[in-house]
């Protein structure tokens, strides 16, 4: 009986690890984190497959167990003070000292300009108050409906619409100024919209 629900568990699960994994990422901002979540996600999700519905949407369930997770962490993490561990620095350092050596010549230029624009798509991303970068990220990142973000987060769906609206829009805004900074847009045409 365990063994069937182990198997039919990952059978549900299997297709959406590398989703949970990336979106964990996205809103942990740390690889260690990330991992954390991923595995507090499925641990929670296992221990209560039996609440999952038959035919339902597994993938807005488990989301939604994550995006939980993921709040909860958060806020006793605010009520606690930060905490740094000196293995951390360390490794941040070397890291560092490493992308101080490497050459610039090493890389395509095409493939450094695709780095350059991935680092800043995410770093507008993570400009977003987490409201807006949840459900953004839900949406156009992971492809979720209205109604199943609306599930996942616990929020209306007129809320879920009026969040996606203003993080695109903050979004847009904040890829707009960057592009003017960096000369993609001439100012003759920025100033006729």
């Amino acid at each position: 009986m365990a063994k069937e629900k182990d198997n039919s568990f990952t059978k549900l699960v299997e297709p959406h690890l590398n989703s949970l994994y990336s979106t964990a990422l996205r809103m942990t901002h740390n690889l260690h984190d990330a991992e954390d979540l991923v595995q507090d996600t499925l641990y929670k999700a296992f221990r209560s497959i039996n609440q999952f519905q038959q035919n339902t949407n597994f993938r807005a369930w488990i989301f939604r167990i994550m995006v939980n997770t993921f709040i909860t962490a958060y806020r006793k993490a605010v009520k606690q003070p930060m905490k740094i561990s000196y293995d951390d620095m360390e490794e941040f350092y070397l890291y560092k000292r490493l992308d101080e050596t490497v050459s610039l010549q090493e890389t395509s230029k095409e493939e450094f300009l695709e780095n350059i624009f991935d680092d800043d798509i995410k770093n507008a991303l993570e400009s977003l108050p987490y409201q807006f970068r949840l459900v953004v990220l839900l949406c156009d990142v992971e492809g979720f409906s209205y109604n199943e973000i609306a599930e996942i987060v616990d929020a209306p769906l007129g809320t879920i619409m009026s969040r996606l609206y203003r993080g695109r829009k903050l979004l847009q805004r904040y890829l707009w100024k960057y592009a003017k900074e960096r000369g993609y847009i001439k100012d003759e045409f920025s100033q006729k919209t």
